[in-house]
């Protein structure tokens, strides 16, 4: 009798559990999409006569690993000046387009030439070249079961503007940074040259060659930030080490004078750190 009351009572439990199970909907497993939302930023342009960058967006284009393009048509094209989203400043592109669980291997951004423009001092508006529609982003994220990842797309102005003989180009340099795995430095900047530009430039650690980046318009830097106001940002930096680079250009933009260094910075996901510089201690 004890033993036939025991299996009445296992049977009883698992059809509870079977009950519980059924009406908690499934586990995360049988959820196979989530959604991103992208945001757009900018690191500046050292030109002073560019006052504005006006960037025309079509679509946004996502390739899942091992998938199809999933294609997100902005409901009109949407104009953005990029010069407005520096020092950590963004703005919302798309906002929770549905992706397939897993790695997103690749992004499109559709870019519409016809009204993507320039500004220029003087009050000059130009067409800005955009040799191809279609600018795309190697490397990208992850993709949450049921959940939503905020990303964004950092247009590194200083590195994408081109100034040809026929005018400026736009040959974007975009990385993508998950916002939740990224932290920034600000602080000010003590005696500046009010005459002079200042420019405070973000390497990985130890990465710094002082003459093969004059060299190269200090490409290999993370990120940048006008400090010639006394005040700095650097923002969307991966966590770790880095080495806070400070450059005097002159009245043309030209002729960089490197400074000095502050070494090992260290930068933690979602904390907002705080360097102040003084040149003269440099």
């Amino acid at each position: 009798m004890k033993r036939f009351h025991t299996l009445i009572g296992m049977i009883v439990s698992f059809t509870l559990m079977t009950f519980i199970t059924g009406c908690g909907g499934g586990s995360t497993s049988d959820i196979t999409s989530g959604t991103a939302t992208m945001n757009i930023t900018d690191a500046p342009v050292d030109d002073e006569n560019v006052l504005g960058v006006h960037v025309a967006f079509d679509a946004v284009h996502y390739k899942p690993a091992g998938s199809q393009w999933v294609v997100e048509e902005l409901n009109e094209t949407r104009v953005i000046n990029l010069l407005d989203l520096q020092d950590g400043n963004s703005t919302l592109l798309t906002a929770q387009t549905e992706l397939p669980v897993g790695r997103i291997n690749q992004i499109r951004f559709i870019i519409n030439p016809a009204k993507t423009f320039i500004e220029l001092a003087g009050d000059i508006n130009e067409t800005l070249t955009v040799p191809s529609q279609i600018e795309k982003v190697v490397g990208g994220f992850v993709v949450p079961a049921g959940g939503d990842i905020n990303i964004t797309a950092d247009f590194d102005l200083r590195k994408s503007l081109v100034l040809e003989n026929k005018g400026y180009k736009l040959k974007p340099t975009i990385k993508i940074v998950d916002n939740s795995q990224v932290g920034e430095v600000s602080g000010t900047v003590a005696n500046v040259d009010g005459n002079t530009t200042v420019i405070v430039y973000a390497y990985a650690n130890d990465t710094f060659i002082e003459a093969d980046e004059k060299a190269n318009d200090f490409a290999n830097a993370a990120t940048s930030s006008d400090a010639t106001d006394g005040k700095y940002t650097l923002a969307w930096l991966a966590a770790g080490t880095y080495d806070l680079v400070v450059v005097e250009f002159d009245v043309n933009g030209e002729n960089p004078i490197v400074l000095g260094t502050v070494q090992d910075v260290v930068i933690t996901e979602n904390v907002k750190e705080t360097q102040d510089i003084d040149i003269q201690a440099l």
